[in-house]
C-alpha cells in the first residue's frame, strides 16, 4: 500500500523543479509570444490584403458601370445595325429576284440572238447563191455584147458589100437594060440587117435586165447599148446615156475612199447599198461595201467622218448627202460617237481595205428613201 506519509525533498529537488518550472514558463511564454506575433501578422496581412480587396473590387465595379454606360449606346447601335440588316436582307433578295428576271430576258434574248444568227446566215447563203447568179447573169451579158458586137461589125461588113454590090447591079443594069426598065431591087436587104441587130439588142438588154434583179450597179447609170442610125442613115452606133446628176456631183471628190455600212437584216438596204456605191464608183471613189450585223436603231442614210478629218473630206461627206438628198435617199451627216476602229456586232466584207481604213463612213439603216 502507498504510504501517506509525506514526502520530503532536499533542495536539490526543488530546484530542479524550479529550474524546470522556469524553463516551462519561458517555453510557453516564448510560445504566447509566438503566437501572438503570428495573431498580429496574420491581423495585418488580413487587413491589407482585405483592403486589397475592396479596391479590386471598388475598380471592378467602376469598370462594369463604365462598361454598362459605354455599351448602352452600343446596343442602341447594334439594334440600328441589325434594322439595317434586314433591310439590306430584303433588298438582297430584291436583287436576287431582279437577277433571276434579268437571267430569264437574257436567255429570251439569247434565243432570239440565235433565230437571228440563223436567218442571217441563211440570207448569206441565199446573197452567195445571188451573187452566183448574177455573175453568170453578167457573164452571159458579156457574151452577148460580145455576141451583139461582132454581129454589128458583119452587120456593118454586109451593109458595106450591099452597097457596093448594089452600086455594081445598078451599074449593070443602067449600061445593059433599057432606060425605061427600072433597075432590079438589091439582093441583100439592109431592113433585114436593122431588124437583127434590135432583136440582138434587145436580147442584150433582157440579160442586163435579168443581171440587175439583185443587187448589181444601177440599170440608170449603165451606158444604153441601143443602136442608134447613124447620120447617114446607114449602119447603127451605140449611144450612151449621160450619167445621172449625183454622179456629176460628185466627180469633183474622185479619188475619196468611203466604207458602205448596211444594216442587216433589213430588206431594202442591201439594193440601196449597191446602188449608192456604184455611184461612187462612176464618180471615181473608192467606196467598199460590208454588211453590218448585231446594231438596231437606225434609220436613213448617215454619212459619218473621222474626227480629226481634213476640211476638203468634211466638203466631200456634205456634197455627198446633198446630192443623196437630191436622189431621194433619207441622208444625214451625224457623227460618230466613240473610236472610229472600235464598233459594234459584226462586219461581213472584204478585209482589204479594212472597214476602219476609210475616212467617210456610209451607214445604210431602215426606211433609207
Amino acid at each position: 500500500m502507498r504510504s501517506k506519509k509525506i514526502m520530503s525533498m532536499d533542495i536539490d529537488q526543488l530546484r530542479g523543479w524550479a529550474a524546470f518550472m522556469d524553463r516551462a514558463m519561458i517555453v510557453s511564454l516564448a510560445a504566447v509570444v509566438s503566437a501572438v506575433s503570428a495573431l498580429a501578422i496574420t491581423t495585418f496581412l488580413s487587413s491589407r490584403f482585405g483592403e486589397a480587396v475592396r479596391s479590386h473590387e471598388q475598380a471592378a465595379l467602376e469598370r462594369h458601370t463604365a462598361m454598362e454606360s459605354d455599351a448602352a449606346p452600343g446596343a442602341q447601335e447594334v439594334a440600328a445595325a441589325k434594322v439595317r440588316l434586314a433591310g439590306l436582307e430584303q433588298e438582297v433578295s430584291l436583287a436576287r429576284e431582279r437577277a433571276a428576271t434579268l437571267e430569264q430576258q437574257v436567255s429570251t434574248q439569247q434565243g432570239q440572238a440565235q433565230a437571228l444568227e440563223h436567218d442571217v446566215s441563211a440570207a448569206r447563203e441565199r446573197a452567195a447563191a445571188l451573187e452566183q447568179e448574177v455573175s453568170v447573169a453578167r457573164e452571159r451579158a458579156v457574151a452577148l455584147e460580145r455576141e451583139a458586137s461582132v454581129a454589128r461589125e458583119r452587120a456593118v461588113a454586109f451593109e458595106q458589100a450591099a452597097r457596093e454590090a448594089n452600086e455594081r447591079l445598078a451599074k449593070a443594069a443602067r449600061e445593059s437594060a433599057p432606060v425605061a426598065e427600072k433597075p432590079r431591087a438589091p439582093q441583100v436587104d439592109a431592113a433585114e440587117i436593122q431588124q437583127r441587130l434590135a432583136d440582138l439588142g434587145k436580147l442584150v438588154r433582157a440579160a442586163a435586165g435579168r443581171a440587175a434583179d439583185t443587187p448589181p450597179p444601177s440599170a440608170q447609170d449603165a451606158p444604153s447599148s441601143e443602136p442608134v442610125p447613124d447620120a447617114s442613115g446607114n449602119g447603127a452606133a451605140p449611144r450612151e446615156t449621160p450619167p445621172p446628176p449625183i454622179v456629176l456631183s460628185l466627180r469633183k471628190y474622185a479619188g475619196t475612199k468611203a466604207a458602205v455600212f448596211v444594216v442587216q437584216p433589213i430588206s431594202d438596204a442591201q439594193a440601196v447599198g449597191s446602188a449608192i456605191s456604184a455611184y461612187l464608183g462612176e464618180a471615181g471613189w473608192a467606196p467598199g461595201i460590208w454588211t453590218w450585223t448585231g446594231v438596231a436603231g437606225i434609220f436613213g442614210v448617215v454619212v459619218l467622218v473621222r474626227d480629226g478629218s481634213d476640211p476638203a473630206t468634211h466638203e466631200a461627206a456634205s456634197v455627198l448627202v446633198e446630192a443623196l438628198r437630191s436622189a431621194g435617199f433619207n441622208a444625214s451627216k451625224g457623227d460618230w460617237p466613240a473610236n472610229w476602229s472600235r464598233f459594234r456586232g459584226m462586219l461581213d466584207g472584204p478585209q482589204t481595205p479594212g472597214p476602219t481604213d476609210a475616212s467617210i463612213r456610209i451607214v445604210i439603216g431602215a426606211k433609207p428613201r
